[in-house]
């Protein structure tokens, strides 16, 4: 008991004997929890191996872009990979497609230029409802006007094969790449 081990009428000495006391037992229940852990280890798991998130044969279109971080807005070289489902980033091009650093539901995608070498793809979520927003935007930059036209052509079939009703707006964002200034 913290209370009878205190010396009476001394309140700082009272004090640092509980603060003792309340010390020895955290020591003591850590102690005892570490001791446990010797005597009856978890099971370590050996790492798995990450399943692909992208089968080879479904991608449609790859290669490398410049792709701005979402949070620190920072250019970063990402090998760009598209399937009918998914556009995912990676940091390497090793085809293993296990770890993408991001990735963007197809389905829910519509994409536009912004300039002849940058593209910006959106997320949305609700698409094509009133209360349509983007969840998750990727701005995607390429080496060349002629890289980046590529990229919008192929993104905007696999848009337009996902979702005909929107094939208008990504078709105005198709255009809009040709009436940018460098």
């Amino acid at each position: 008991d913290l209370d009878s081990a205190a010396p009476r009428g001394r309140p700082m000495e009272a004090l640092l004997t509980r603060v003792v006391l309340r010390l020895r037992k955290l020591i003591h229940e850590q102690s005892e929890r570490t001791s446990e852990l010797i005597a009856h280890p978890p099971a370590i798991r050996a790492r798995a191996v990450s399943e692909p998130v992208v089968e080879r044969s479904k991608v449609i279109r790859e290669g490398w872009c410049m792709k701005e971080s979402d949070h620190l807005k920072v250019w970063r070289r990402r090998w760009l990979v598209l399937t009918r489902q998914k556009l995912c980033t990676f940091k390497t091009d090793d085809k293993a497609y296990s770890q993408p650093t991001s990735s963007i539901d197809m389905s829910n995608a519509i994409c536009s230029a912004t300039s002849s070498t940058t593209i910006v793809v959106r997320e949305l979520r609700n698409k094509g409802s009133a209360q349509e927003n983007a969840q998750k935007v990727y701005s995607i930059r390429f080496a060349d006007g002629i890289e980046c036209r590529a990229w919008l052509a192929v993104l905007h079939e696999v848009i337009m094969a996902q979702d005909a009703p929107r094939a208008n707006v990504v078709s105005r964002a198709w255009e809009s790449l040709y009436h940018t200034s460098e």
